[in-house]
Order: structure tokens, then C-alpha cells, then sequence
């Protein structure tokens, strides 16, 4: 049976810039993040969770990626200054005859994930998942709270929504200007994501008080 892997909320990674500065918050609901990424699985119904923003406040994308000297950027996590790394699991429901429509039900427990930064995307090493040493500066850490997957192929294509909580993060440059998570959302994050195979995308906005 094929799982569909989950990027299990996407975070707002705010940019200093002169309409979003770290100083101000975003609104409640509003859109502060695209994202697109994918999981290494580590066994049937766990796995590692990297993705990176493909919209982020309004920056453009040589503000998020890197690319080849004088270049247009790279969109991939290779090249990206920011990445979401989270370990997830999930626990396979038994057949529901009152959902019909879908063959597939999983609750994904909540978690933990950090967000890494680093001006040389070139350093990291991605020869071992579980070693992040070479990944960057962790600059914000969150919880993940639960959610369900549901899905009408076995689970190869479906949906996901979630929250996330942010727990702590540090003061670190962007573009020569402060950055700070906590300033920017202090009550956390909504995400809506769609998983199709190994893969996820999706949009984030601001969970308000």
C-alpha cells in the first residue's frame, strides 16, 4: 500500500522587507507562505519532512534560493536559504463504512520541527537525513499539532491540515535586517497541503488569537 507523505504544516518564514518587517505580525488569516517539498520515509508510517518556500511575505525568489553566478534561481531544496525539517508518524485507522468515498484514513500525531537558515545551501549534506549538522543555523522551532489524512486511492493522493505552534526562535539577519519569528507569528500557523505520492505543496496563513 502506497502512503502519501505529508509535509505537515507549513510555517510562516517572514522576510525583513518595508511592507512586512519582523516588528509587525501578520494578520489572522492571512497568506504568508506557498511551500512544495517531500519526505525520505524511515519506515511504512514514519518518515523525515523537508519542504521550502516557494512564496514567502513578498520576496522575490532571489531572496529564497540560490542559483548558478549572475543566474535565475534554483527552486528546489538544494538551493534554498530556508528549509522545514520535521520527523512525523501516523497511525492507520481501520476501514470507516461511514466515509465511503475514502479508503484510506490516518491520524498524523503531533510532532516537532525546526526551521533551519544558511547563506551557502551548497554546505548542506544530504547524504544522511538524520544527520543535520551541516544544514544551517536553526532559527525557530515548533509543534505540530494533529491532524487527519484522508484519501480515496489508498492513500497515494490527499489532503492535510494542521497547525502549527511556535515554541522558540532566535534573532538572525536576513538581507542585512533583523529576523525573528516570534515577532512576526506569535500565534502560530495554519496550513492546507495536498500530498501526492512523495511529494506535497501547499498555503499557510496566520492563525490569530
Amino acid at each position: 500500500m502506497k502512503f502519501a507523505t505529508f509535509a505537515l504544516l507549513g510555517i510562516l518564514l517572514l522576510g525583513a522587507s518595508p511592507s512586512m518587517k519582523a516588528a509587525d505580525p501578520a494578520g489572522s488569516s492571512q497568506v504568508v507562505l506557498a511551500f512544495s517539498g517531500g519526505s525520505a520515509f524511515t519506515s511504512d508510517t514514519t518518515g523525515i519532512c523537508i519542504w521550502y518556500p516557494l512564496l514567502l511575505g513578498d520576496l522575490d525568489l532571489k531572496s529564497l534560493f540560490t542559483g548558478p553566478l549572475f543566474g535565475s534561481p534554483v527552486t528546489d531544496k538544494e538551493h534554498a536559504y530556508f528549509i522545514w525539517v520535521s520527523d512525523w508518524s501516523m497511525t492507520v485507522l481501520p476501514p470507516n463504512k461511514d466515509f465511503p468515498d475514502f479508503n484510506f484514513l490516518a491520524l498524523v500525531p503531533a510532532g516537532t520541527a525546526t526551521i533551519y537558515y544558511i547563506n551557502r545551501p551548497d554546505l548542506r549534506d544530504w547524504s544522511d537525513w538524520t544527520n543535520r549538522s551541516t544544514w544551517g543555523e536553526p532559527v525557530a522551532t515548533f509543534t505540530r499539532q494533529a491532524g487527519l489524512f484522508h484519501s480515496a486511492d489508498d492513500g497515494t493522493t490527499g489532503p492535510l491540515t494542521t497547525t502549527a505552534v511556535l515554541v522558540s526562535s532566535s534573532d538572525f539577519t536576513l538581507n542585512g535586517k533583523p529576523f525573528n519569528f516570534r515577532s512576526l507569528i506569535p500565534h502560530g500557523m495554519t496550513c492546507y497541503e495536498l500530498g501526492v505520492g512523495a511529494s506535497e505543496a501547499g498555503t499557510c496563513v496566520a492563525t490569530g488569537q
